[in-house]
């Protein structure tokens, strides 16, 4: 379910049935990223931390916050639309549009969680993790076989495009 964090309704029905939840045993977990080009590593990511709680909580960065973190020409993929695809997604229970690295300390004071999971590049960083005073612990969750992340398949595609060889 796809809710906004700047809503105050929306935010407060979130909070109540979190509390329900938690109230009837449940665990919440809490992760954020870019998601753009959505692919088997997102999918699989969301799968493992979804082991370690009953309702994840997903934050899919704003348009704006990928440029400044990746570069003029990302992401391929509007917000709105990522957004949506993260939504749809199994492991997923609720999904909103993270603007600033403040936004995920705000959805972490709002959903309390069990735990935060961050993957590989906070290895060695929980410290520095925006909302971990609101988490009850973070966790690297990391990751499988290679790290793939839509930078390197765009890569992968331009060096097949000009004539490279492709990886496995």
């Amino acid at each position: 379910m796809i809710f906004d964090l700047r809503d105050p309704l929306a935010k407060e029905v979130l909070k109540a049935y979190l509390e329900t939840a938690r109230a009837n045993g449940k665990t919440i977990g809490l992760t954020s990223g870019s998601f753009d080009l959505i692919h088997f590593h997102h999918v699989l990511f969301f799968t493992r931390c979804q082991r370690h709680c009953d309702i994840l909580v997903v934050g899919v960065d704003s348009d704006e916050l990928v440029r400044e973190r990746k570069g003029a020409g990302r992401p391929l993929i509007y917000d709105s639309r990522r957004l949506a695809m993260v939504d749809a997604l199994k492991p997923v229970a609720f999904a909103c549009i993270i603007g600033s690295v403040a936004d995920f300390g705000l959805a972490a004071e709002l959903v309390q969680p069990d735990v935060i999971f961050k993957n590989d590049a906070f290895a060695g960083r929980e410290n520095e993790i925006v909302g971990r005073e609101h988490a009850k612990c973070v966790m690297i969750v990391g990751d499988v076989v290679e790290h793939t992340s839509t930078t390197e398949i765009l890569e992968q595609a331009a060096r097949l495009v000009t004539g490279g060889t492709r990886k496995s």
